[in-house]
């Protein structure tokens, strides 16, 4: 006898080391063997260029909807949904064809431009910086000074001009994190556009993710025939996506990421909410705001300490740290190897570790870059605080943070406020996807999320947050001093 599968939702995150697919059900629980992965990463170079390989990247896209295809087997698959990194810059010319360098959020080769940006946060929720368009397509322009783009698009939104056929289009949530949307009005901010050298009609489309695409091209058509009429829906930002999948709803439920880079985030059911100091503003959806900061540093740090000072095994590396005290060797690490973000925004800004003496291990810097870490997300946590009802728990995610009870521990009392690991840690990102699909096919609300399931969670020790108070301000002062000196800003300065 014929039996039914349910049916499922394929949920693909354009990620900036590797594409994945992961299958949920209708209740937006992840299944397991349909899922798929291809690696697939940044071009660095070291005058701070980190471009997308886009030939490279469509190929593992295409891959990774075979794969999916092909596992899916009998099952429906009501829909595909997308997530991405946030921002991506890709030229197209007038017949949709890239030319140029595909720039990602982390390409700082802008730096001088970003001067030339006029300072419109509080209508675009993103202060003048490299990670943004108005300064990336200014540069761009100068490094390809014979081409001549028709349009700018992100990522994802090339891959379905590519996929479908036609049409430019954009969702409010990646048009938000471009730094040239006017999260108000929601429309493209016109003096921006001005100052990056664009018109709005080189730009794509708006929408909003529920508004999906149909009808595969012939190619495309006859490659996945299981997917020719299902709805593809728009990506949105994958901070915005593991707000929803983790549960990190609501002025009460905080989202704290760690994977290769940190963030913390609140998602509000609130369009434009006020934009404390050193913030950013992006958004979810039409009516859902996301606001926080984000540390350059995260897992990408802690595997560059343990491989730099060869500390062996992940596995033993916990107990280790675990054994030495809060801030006890003396060290203030300023974690900005990869310049700063949040609060400065300062491209330029680049790691210093002081109070080194003949006794201090490898194991204590190791400790102390973690600690840095954690401090300077305990600044970002205090400015959104203060828009915040109360006091929040935060939501753990990310391979980085889950891979180190330690640090679990040390954000929970840098934090002073519980950290609480989701049941779907892993998969936040794809989950959230997921979760927004399905309410976009009216399966679920996706801003209205069961109780959440913790598996661990971590009380802050109050001892050890007085302690790591003081290491915080020992951290500002360092960077304030060093900013100094270099002519730059004071941490907590407005730019």
């Amino acid at each position: 006898m014929y039996v039914r599968s349910d049916p499922v939702v394929l949920s693909i995150d354009l990620g900036s080391s590797s594409l994945k697919g992961v299958a949920f059900d209708q209740y937006g629980r992840a299944l397991a063997g349909l899922e798929g992965r291809v690696k697939c990463g940044l071009r660095f170079s070291r005058d701070g260029g980190a471009e997308i390989d886009l030939e490279r990247t469509v190929k593992a896209a295409d891959e990774l909807l075979d794969a999916l295809h092909a596992r899916s087997g009998s099952r429906e698959v009501l829909a595909v949904s997308l997530t991405s990194i946030a921002s991506s810059l890709i030229a197209l010319d007038a017949s949709g064809q890239p030319i140029g360098a595909a720039l990602s959020y982390a390409d700082t080769r802008s730096t001088h431009e970003v001067a030339a940006v006029p300072d419109r946060r509080e209508t675009t929720g993103c202060p003048p910086f490299t990670a943004y368009w108005p300064a990336q397509v200014r540069w761009w322009r100068g490094r390809h000074p014979a081409l001549e783009p028709a349009y700018f698009c992100s990522l994802p939104d090339y891959l379905l001009l590519r996929w479908f056929g036609e049409g430019l289009s954009t969702t409010f949530s990646l048009a938000s994190w471009t730094g040239c949307l006017d999260r108000h009005r929601l429309t493209w901010d016109l003096p921006t556009l001005e100052a990056a050298q664009l018109e709005p009609q080189q730009l794509p489309t708006l929408t909003d993710f529920d508004t999906p695409r149909r009808g595969l091209s012939g190619e495309f058509r006859s490659r996945w025939p299981k997917f020719a009429e299902i709805p593809f829906f728009p990506a949105v930002g994958d901070g915005a996506a593991a707000n929803v999948g983790s549960g990190a709803l609501g002025p009460s439920r905080v989202a704290l990421t760690i994977g290769s880079t940190s963030a913390i985030r609140a998602a509000l059911a609130q369009p434009s909410p006020p934009l404390p100091g050193g913030l950013w503003s992006y958004r979810i959806s039409r009516g859902h705001a996301l606001l926080g900061g984000a540390v350059t540093e995260g897992g990408n740090l802690h595997a560059w300490l343990r491989d730099t000072l060869n500390l062996g095994s992940l596995h033993t590396l916990d107990e280790r740290l675990a054994a030495l005290e809060p801030d006890g060797h003396g060290l203030t690490f300023i974690p900005s190897l990869g310049g700063e973000r949040s609060p400065n925004y300062n491209p330029q800004a680049r790691g210093t570790l002081h109070g080194l003496n003949f006794a201090t291990s490898p194991l204590e810097i190791m400790r102390a870059g973690m600690e840095g870490v954690a401090y300077r997300l305990s600044d970002l946590s205090e400015r959104l605080s203060s828009v915040l009802e109360g006091r929040p728990s935060y939501i753990a995610s990310g391979r980085g943070l889950l891979s180190s009870r330690v640090w679990l521990q040390m954000l929970s009392d840098a934090l002073g406020a519980e950290v609480l690991v989701s049941d779907a840690p892993d998969e936040a990102t794809a989950r959230g996807g997921a979760l927004l699909a399905l309410g976009a096919c009216g399966l679920l609300d996706p801003f209205d999320p069961p109780p959440l399931r913790s598996g661990w969670v971590f009380a802050p020790n109050q001892a050890h947050h007085e302690i790591y108070r003081g290491g915080l301000e020992r951290q500002k002062a360092l960077m304030a001093r060093l900013a100094l000196e270099a002519g730059g800003v004071q941490v907590g300065q407005t730019l």
